[in-house]
C-alpha cells in the first residue's frame, strides 16, 4: 500500500490579467484624456482653445456656459468634469457589454458603443441649440468618437495589464 506524502503540493493561483475595475479605470482614463486633447486641439484650431470645453460644460451648467473663449475657471473646470463623466460612463458600459476578453471582442464592443455615442449626439444631442454639437463640425464630431473607440479598447487592453509570465486567460 503506498503512503501518501505529508503535505500536499498545492499550485499557485493562477495569475490573471486586470479585473473589471482595472479595466474601467483604465479605459476612463485614456478615454479622458484623447477626448480632452481632441477639444483642446480643435479649440486651437477654430482660434479658441478653451472654447469647446466651455460648450461641453453647457450640459452641467447651462446657458452660462454659451460663448465663453477663454479659460474661466468655473465653466471649463465644469467641462473638464463631464468629459470625465461621460468618459467614465462610456468606459463601464463597454466592459459591462464585454463579455470575452479576447481583443477582437473588445474592440468591436468598444466601437459600438462609440457608435451608439456618436449617432445619438449627432441625431438627438445636435438638435438642442448650443453645446459642443453646435460647435464641431460632423467632420470632427466623426474624428472625436472614432478616437475615444480606439482609446477604449487600448485602454482596456494594456492600462493595468499584468506581466505576461504566469499569464492564463480565463
Amino acid at each position: 500500500m503506498s503512503e501518501l506524502p505529508s503535505y500536499i503540493p498545492i499550485a499557485p493561483w493562477p495569475r490573471r490579467g486586470p479585473g473589471r475595475r482595472a479595466e474601467i479605470i483604465g479605459a476612463t482614463a485614456l478615454t479622458t484624456a484623447t477626448i480632452l486633447g481632441m477639444l483642446v486641439g480643435v479649440g486651437h484650431r477654430h482660434g479658441t482653445i478653451w472654447q469647446p470645453l466651455n460648450a461641453s460644460a453647457r450640459t452641467l451648467i447651462g446657458e452660462r456656459a454659451e460663448n465663453v473663449f477663454g479659460f474661466h475657471f468655473d465653466v471649463t473646470l465644469a467641462g473638464v468634469a463631464v468629459v470625465l463623466v461621460m468618459s467614465a460612463v462610456a468606459s463601464c458600459v463597454t466592459v459591462g457589454l464585454t463579455s470575452s476578453r479576447r481583443p477582437f471582442s473588445r474592440a468591436m464592443t468598444a466601437f459600438g458603443v462609440a457608435l451608439a455615442g456618436y449617432l445619438v449626439h449627432l441625431h438627438i444631442v445636435a438638435r438642442t441649440p448650443g453645446g459642443l454639437a453646435a460647435f464641431l463640425d460632423v467632420g470632427e464630431l466623426r474624428a472625436l468618437y472614432f478616437a475615444s473607440a480606439i482609446a477604449l479598447t487600448i485602454g482596456m487592453r494594456y492600462a493595468f495589464f499584468a506581466k505576461t509570465e504566469g499569464f492564463t486567460s480565463p
